[in-house]
């Protein structure tokens, strides 16, 4: 069996398994929303697996110099779940305790994202 995936070697490893990881992560990006995003930015994704598009999304970006530009789309669609999650605890005390998990990790995504955008400067 062949893998794509790993044919594209790839620096975002770890922000690509957290993204990929709903558990982690906090959020779901679908594969339409990180084709979108890839469109804002003049990147042409074709329609492959979610791991495969958030693995092109990155790399592209990166090589074409729109890393940040990337990572401000990301953090505003991960602010723009937070915001839901904030308004769901709000009609729905019972549920509460859930969403502000899923807050919290969402929050720590982004702070995840930005750290991995600026890379390793012993590179």
């Amino acid at each position: 069996m062949k893998k794509h995936s790993q044919s594209i070697k790839s620096k975002f490893t770890a922000l690509e398994n957290h993204f990929l990881n709903t558990f982690f992560s906090g959020i779901y990006i679908s594969a339409n929303e990180f084709i979108n995003i890839g469109k804002k930015v003049d990147l042409n994704l074709g329609m492959n697996s979610r791991e495969l598009l958030i693995k092109e999304l990155l790399n592209k970006s990166d090589a074409d110099g729109k890393l940040n530009q990337v990572v401000e789309l990301l953090n505003t669609l991960i602010q723009e779940r937070v915001d839901k999650y904030n308004s769901l605890s709000r009609d729905y005390p019972g549920s509460s305790n859930m969403l502000s998990n899923l807050t919290q990790k969402a929050t720590s995504t982004k702070s995840l994202l930005a750290r991995e955008s600026r890379g390793n400067p012993y590179e």
